[in-house]
């Protein structure tokens, strides 16, 4: 072999190399944005994406956080459009400055919708506050609320 044909041999194991380890660490399908760990929102959630409120377990189902989701519901308006309603707890002796989105999905968990602005809530030490927001879109079954920290 010619020192020409070993290099250009090498050039392109050390580029399929790279493109082998891009592809594995690339998310699939459609993957927020925000939500750099790269996990499809999983619909019908209400999630604190906030490390300062949250901190996630094994990334399953326990939470260390200072937040509690009390209570969802979805339901109609009477003119064809969901509302979400969710209750949030301080559970902490501090006031917490929240902001809150929710993006809406229809039946076959494809967006409706453009995620909604950021809702600025602030919560007092040890009570509740509600955030409700309505579809703007007949066709929305499935919602997806996001939590962070005041911005």
């Amino acid at each position: 072999m010619t020192v020409h044909r070993i290099a250009a041999l090498a050039a392109t194991a050390a580029a399929a190399a790279m493109l082998a380890g891009c592809s594995a660490t690339m998310p699939e399908g459609g993957v927020r944005i925000d939500n750099q760990n790269y996990v499809r929102p999983t619909l019908n959630t209400v999630r604190v994406i906030d490390e300062s409120l949250a901190r996630y377990k094994n990334r399953k189902w326990e939470a260390n956080s200072v937040l509690d989701v009390e209570n969802v519901v979805l339901s109609d308006t009477g003119t064809g459009f969901k509302r979400i309603s969710v209750e949030l707890r301080n559970k902490t002796g501090v006031e917490i400055p929240l902001e809150v989105r929710n993006s809406w999905y229809d039946p076959n968990g494809r967006p409706v919708d453009a995620a909604s602005s950021w809702t600025r809530l602030f919560v007092k030490p040890q009570s509740m506050v509600l955030f409700e927001q309505v579809a703007s879109n007949g066709s929305a079954s499935q919602y997806y609320v996001e939590v962070r920290a005041a911005q």
